[in-house]
């Protein structure tokens, strides 16, 4: 049981991502501003089964709220960028 006095809170997931290379980006960008990360299910995600793995972003505890608003918001711009490529598509 973790309690706000533990040196080494629980993991959290902060993301599930079908590939590798998009929990990497993910990861790579928390790296950017300090707050460690670990990729899980590796090995298992794009086999095509009856249950697809997905590659969890996992982070300390104290770092999920920061992380996950960073994700939050780099998809809310990353819409907002395909929203505008479309626009000039006329799609």
């Amino acid at each position: 049981m973790s309690s706000q006095f533990d040196p080494h809170p629980e993991p959290v997931i902060v993301g599930k991502y079908p590939t590798e290379f998009e929990a990497a980006l993910v990861k790579n960008m928390l790296a950017e501003v300090g707050i460690p990360s670990e990729l899980v299910g590796a090995f298992t995600a794009g086999f095509r089964a009856e249950t697809p793995g997905m590659v969890q972003v996992m982070v300390p505890g104290q770092f999920a709220d920061e992380a996950k608003s960073m994700i939050r918001e780099f998809n809310e711009q990353s819409d907002q960028h395909d929203e505008a490529i479309d626009e000039e598509q006329g799609e």
